[in-house]
């Protein structure tokens, strides 16, 4: 069960400001996390892993990488530290190739998903409203697409993922920019109540929970 659901919420679900919702704020269901670690500068394992699934784990600060059939998804979010995502339905699978390819290296893989949850940021002043609680450069020169960071929002610990641009309709105004935020589940709560707070003064919606594809 996804935590930003279960919270209760006195916020409105649908606070516009002069007719106008500036961010979108959807929780993320169905998704499962393992945190891969293993002793830095070493190359055995990224060799491994990328021999049995093609994915390549990034090993610069910011980065992210997908296998080729975009399963499961590898965060970096410190030296020989990363965050996998996938679907729930995908975890045992990606979990085993996962600990095949530890076989012999030094590392450990431990599922988080129970510990984490995610929601999802979407619109023009995405950027804004994160900005307000946190110290990331999020100029898309500096922070695009593709990228990740651990990072603090308030006083929470979160990983901040900058995904995709949403698509734009022809001759319409830009659709804005869109985030992925992890959290620790048990602050789920906190983290969504910075959020509402950070977007009153664009607009906002609560969205209803999506599952991850």
């Amino acid at each position: 069960m996804n935590a930003f659901a279960t919270v209760p919420d006195s916020a409105p679900r649908d606070c516009p400001v002069k007719g106008h919702i500036g961010v979108v704020l959807t929780p993320i269901e169905g998704m499962a996390l393992l945190n891969l670690r293993t002793a830095p500068g070493t190359s055995a394992l990224r060799d491994a892993l990328q021999a049995r699934t093609g994915l390549l784990l990034p090993d610069t600060a910011l980065a992210t990488a997908s296998d080729p059939h975009g399963r499961a998804r590898a965060l970096w979010i410190g030296p020989g530290d990363w965050l996998i995502r996938c679907t729930a339905p995908d975890r045992a699978e990606v979990e085993a190739a996962l600990s095949a390819a530890l076989s012999g290296t030094r590392g450990a893989l431990v599922d988080v998903g129970h510990g984490w949850t995610a929601l999802n940021l979407q619109g023009r002043h995405a950027a804004d409203v994160l900005a307000a609680g946190c110290g990331l450069d999020l100029d898309p020169q500096v922070f695009g697409a593709g990228q990740c960071a651990m990072t603090g929002f308030g006083k929470l610990r979160v990983v901040i993922e900058r995904r995709a641009d949403p698509p734009r309709s022809p001759g319409a105004a830009p659709a804005g920019q869109s985030y992925d935020v992890y959290v620790a589940r048990s602050f789920a709560g906190s983290l969504q109540h910075l959020l509402v707070e950070a977007a009153g003064e664009y607009g906002y919606r609560i969205a209803a929970p999506a599952r991850l594809d």
